[in-house]
């Protein structure tokens, strides 16, 4: 009982949203990565984007639920139809330099076009979600959204990699030449790939201003994306939902460690440098394989 009254405060109902929606963020770059071996470092600007259309959006229009959800997957897909015209092109290191100037133009948009985005000082003063007449600016309403959204996330992520498209992608992945050979076009399955994970990316960020009703130009920085791929690695690269234990990891260090001292990061480091040596796999394939080493007479 004591467990569940500390997370039904404010504070942790809506860190615990954070963490879920961010994940899903994650998740979705673990589509590219961890099946397509395709490593972004403009990722951020599919979320972020996303949540400054949506914040934008709830100023004039007012912060319908679905409205929300609807214009943040219209943005997260136009902008990764974007980034893929100009980044699929490319392979390796490429792909990753392309991505990060992509990223930094979308930066560079929303921390100068100051009189739409707010410029530095970001947007702030949202109205609350709302569904009909339900109010759902309440940090449980925020939290039970988040976990629906993240739930429904990692449903789309499973069927994705279980389709065509998805073990094409890894077919790209591993075999390129040979699934040339076959009569794939490896830009075209990449592509929709893309779009799939800015389809996710953008759901997870129209919600993302609600919870701390603000967003800023960190929120489509390249440093997001590079902390993005931390959590993902943290978690388990191509583990699904390792993406949300990774996130849930990097955040807790951050948020309980950062309160005691500055040096938080050192630990991060740490734990990430630990992880790649012991468990390369991630936390949560080392997680399956400690409960199955249990299970074995």
């Amino acid at each position: 009982m004591a467990a569940v009254a500390a997370l039904s405060g404010d504070f942790q109902l809506r860190f615990l949203a954070e963490i879920l929606l961010i994940g899903t963020a994650v998740l979705s770059l673990d589509l590219l990565i961890g099946f397509g071996g395709l490593i972004s470092l403009g990722h951020a600007a599919l979320f972020g984007s996303a949540a400054y259309a949506a914040a934008i959006a709830a100023q004039h229009l007012g912060a319908s639920l679905p409205v929300m959800l609807g214009i943040g997957i219209a943005m997260g897909t136009a902008v990764a139809a974007l980034m893929g015209l100009v980044i699929l092109r490319a392979g390796s290191l490429f792909l990753l330099i392309l991505a990060l100037l992509f990223g930094q133009i979308v930066w560079e948009i929303c921390f100068h076009w100051r009189e739409v985005t707010g410029g530095a000082d970001g947007l702030r003063g949202l109205p609350p979600l709302s569904l009909g007449p339900w109010a759902l600016g309440d940090a449980r309403s925020l939290f039970v959204l988040a976990g629906l959204l993240a739930l429904g996330s990692l449903g789309v992520a499973r069927s994705f990699v279980a389709s065509p498209l998805g073990r094409a992608l890894i077919g790209t992945r591993e075999q390129p030449i040979r699934m040339q050979a076959l009569g794939y076009t490896l830009f075209s399955v990449r592509f929709r790939a893309l779009l799939v994970a800015g389809a996710m990316a953008g759901a997870a960020g129209s919600l993302y201003p609600f919870v701390n009703l603000y967003v800023g130009p960190q929120s489509v920085h390249w440093t997001l994306s590079a902390t993005m791929i931390i959590m993902l690695v943290i978690g388990g690269v191509g583990s699904l939902w390792g993406a949300f234990l990774g996130t849930a990891v990097y955040l807790a260090l951050q948020t309980y460690v950062g309160a005691w001292t500055d040096r938080w990061q050192l630990c991060v480091g740490l734990l990430f440098v630990l992880t790649v040596l012991v468990m390369p796999q991630g936390l949560a394939s080392g997680f399956l394989r400690l409960t199955r080493k249990g299970r074995t007479p």
